[in-house]
């Protein structure tokens, strides 16, 4: 019957080895248990009978695997083969898990074999076991002796269900582990259902192979060891004066309890000792903690300390940083810690264990405890040859900080629940020394620069009065700049009426001209055609001054920007004169003018405000054309030149018209002025160019030139500072 140690959080299986008399039933547990515990930890019991021994002990020094967290544990038996003692063998087989039955080979004990199997088979039903399901293995023992019966005849006489046999001498330990190994997986497979796996065939599997791996070095390679004597705890009563079966039956069980409460008593021992190294490590660890002063000093110190106490040689410390990400700070006998690789949802199993704040103990061999996120760090450990790890997290003051971890590999085995027990106490103590180093350096810290602080103020405060001085002057400026704005506001207003005027008287005469026209063109049956096209030549003229007007008007957009310098942009030169001049060629072509463009060697681009530079370049333009005389020259040049110490960009526009009258020039750059068209003595626009191209080349921190000769032509001058120049 599977028993479930909570208190140790052990798993036992009972495995009782039965067979006839003197048959080496009791050498066979000898040998097991010699080599499956060379240190001694545990004791070999016996019940002493006349000729025969019922032997037990608690197979613990073998590390066979784990389930559901507790640790997988076999008690084996043995059972006095005399007829006389009958009851003693069904009580020591009641609630067993697995049998192996020991054959004696020799021919003339053949018969008592037989029986011997016999009696098994009907203390098994006597204690509610069914035969057919209690995994049974055979060993034939004592090949070695002469007059053997062959293993031909003794699977005949024994072996009619097919059960696992081996040919054994157990003076020697031939076959022992080996048949030990076929009935200790036979009973780990039989009990799947009670041990919580039969719906979990990988675990079960892993299980079986764990079992496999820890028996396997202990097959017999060279002499056999020494048997060890067996500790003997009580003698029964001989055999004659044992009459009642129920009495020999309590007296075996009251032997076994007795036996297990001296198991215990030296579990108790062993973890008293565990217990008390233990807290002489927590002291040595919390003496090395308490010198360390430097956070760095804490960590490297913490991490190498505490694989050594387990010893392990694979492990790491990560730690939060101030952005509250868990971060690796240090590693040893590890490319990269597995349990602090994300997936594909940016989280790792390290990040889930912290947020849990609870301490994580696995075999990677195991099921449970159940996989951390949907990684594949199992799967990593394992290819890495480790068997287990250990991480716990490290809080101090309610406050998380990190996490350690540790892994185990096959020759060291895997962590037991004193090794988690252990990191805990001395990650609680690092937490804490970390806290407080950290706190140390920001104290430190605090102290420095309070004195820096110190010093720091009191520059400032003779600093106070210089700067209470300018905030003043600076304050007075804000004034005047907010005057200069406010006349500037007033400015635009009057702009703006005096702009509604304008475009209202300019708009009277060709909206009367072309309304007069069309109303004699509506009688256009009554005159003849050459004035019909007369009165459309006056409609056609008059709206292309209203679209002159209109375009005219835009140009106040500008006049309307606050006056500054724009963000800089890089405006690219050749683009920038075919968007100027693209639109103009009608007019240039009416007038049969020569154009020419002359762009300096290198030049690509100025930087500054595009749509203004375009409107400012286009108002002169436009006025270059509109001025000049019929077959005349228009030249566009822009090349680089200094004016005193600044870089500047010139974008001059020459024409042959004849030119602006001396006394006129102050005027021509404000707003509205007009000059009359000599050669027509009409004025057109609204007299918005040159001050447009003034505003423009103003707010850009440069600024407009203009000469001019009469009977020469005019010649304008848009001047711009270069990318990286001071403004003027």
């Amino acid at each position: 019957m599977v028993q479930f140690d909570n208190q140790y959080r052990q798993v036992k299986l009972k495995v009782v080895y039965y067979g006839p008399g003197l048959c080496g039933k009791t050498t066979c547990l000898q040998y097991i248990h010699r080599v499956t515990d060379p240190q001694r930890r545990t004791k070999l019991y016996t019940l002493n009978t006349a000729t025969d021994r019922t032997l037990f002990f608690d197979l613990l020094g073998l590390d066979l695997g784990r389930v559901r967290g507790y640790k997988l544990t076999l008690q084996l038996y043995t059972v006095p083969g005399q007829v006389q003692y009958n009851a003693t063998r069904r009580a020591v087989l009641g609630g067993c898990d697995g049998v192996m039955f020991v054959a004696d080979s020799q021919r003339a004990l053949a018969k008592a074999d037989e029986e011997s199997l016999a009696n098994l088979m009907e203390n098994l039903r006597a204690n509610g076991l069914n035969p057919d399901t209690v995994p049974i293995v055979l060993t034939y023992n004592k090949r070695d002796l002469p007059d053997v019966l062959p293993r031909t005849e003794l699977d005949q006489l024994l072996n009619a269900r097919g059960w696992p046999a081996f040919e054994t001498v157990a003076t020697s330990g031939e076959g022992i582990v080996e048949a030990f190994s076929a009935v200790t997986q036979a009973t780990v497979l039989a009990v799947a259902d009670r041990l919580g796996l039969s719906s979990q065939p990988d675990a079960l599997q892993r299980l079986v192979g764990n079992v496999t791996a820890a028996l396997q070095p202990l097959v017999r390679k060279g002499p056999p060891p020494q048997v060890e004597a067996p500790v003997v705890i009580r003698t029964a009563m001989q055999g004659d004066d044992l009459h009642d079966d129920d009495l020999v039956g309590e007296a075996v069980r009251a032997n076994v309890a007795m036996t297990d409460l001296n198991t215990r008593l030296d579990q108790l021992t062993d973890e008293l000792g565990r217990r008390v190294a233990m807290l002489r490590s927590i002291n040595e660890f919390g003496r090395v903690m308490s010198l360390a002063r430097e956070p760095e000093e804490v960590t490297t110190s913490f991490l190498d300390r505490l694989l050594a106490e387990l010893r392990v040689g694979c492990g790491s410390l990560l730690l939060l940083d101030h952005k509250g990400e868990l971060v690796e700070v240090l590693r040893r006998g590890l490319a990269a810690d597995p349990l602090a690789r994300r997936n594909d949802k940016g989280e790792s199993p390290a990040e889930v264990i912290l947020a849990s704040r609870q301490p994580f103990l696995a075999r990677v061999d195991e099921l449970e405890p159940a996989q951390l996120l949907d990684s594949p760090w199992a799967d990593e450990v394992r290819g890495l040859s480790l068997i287990g790890l250990l991480a716990v997290p490290l809080v101090a003051q309610d406050r998380p900080l990190g996490i350690v971890t540790a892994y185990a590999d096959q020759e060291r085995g895997a962590f037991a629940d004193d090794d988690l027990e252990l990191v805990t106490a001395l990650g609680a103590n690092a937490a804490t020394a970390l806290a407080n180093s950290r706190a140390w350096r920001s104290l430190e810290q605090l102290n420095r620069s309070l004195e820096e602080a110190v010093a720091e103020r009191t520059g400032k405060l003779q600093e106070a009065l210089g700067r209470a001085q300018t905030l003043a002057e600076q304050l007075e400026d804000r004034n005047l700049a907010l005057e200069a704005a406010n006349r500037q506001l007033r400015d635009l207003e009057r702009l703006k009426g005096d702009l509604l005027n304008r475009i209202a008287h300019e708009l009277n005469t060709p909206v009367t001209a072309i309304q007069t026209a069309s109303r004699i063109l509506a009688r256009y049956d009554e005159m003849p055609p050459e004035r019909a096209v007369k009165f459309v030549e006056i409609i056609t003229q008059e709206a292309t001054r209203l679209a002159e007007l209109i375009s005219s008007s835009l140009q106040a957009l500008v006049l309307g920007v606050p006056e500054g310098r724009p963000a800089p942009t890089a405006v690219e030169i050749p683009d920038l004169l075919r968007r100027v001049l693209a639109p103009l060629k009608g007019d240039v072509a009416a007038k049969h003018l020569t154009v020419q463009v002359k762009v300096a060697s290198g030049l690509d681009e100025i930087v500054g405000d595009g749509d203004q530079i375009e409107a400012a370049l286009r108002a002169v333009v436009r006025n270059a054309i509109d001025f000049n005389r019929d077959a005349g020259s228009l030249v566009v040049t822009v090349r680089p030149l200094r004016r005193g110490a600044i870089a500047m960009v010139e974008m001059r526009v020459e024409d042959t018209g004849l030119g602006i009258p001396a006394e006129d020039l102050p005027h021509v750059s404000e707003v509205f002025w007009q000059g009359g068209n000599v050669l027509t003595a009409k004025p057109r626009g609204l007299g918005l160019g040159l001050a447009v191209a003034r505003r423009v080349t103003e707010n850009h921190g440069g600024t407009l030139e203009v000469t001019s000769e009469e009977g020469k032509g005019t010649v304008v001058s848009l001047l711009f500072p270069m990318a990286g120049a001071p403004q003027q």
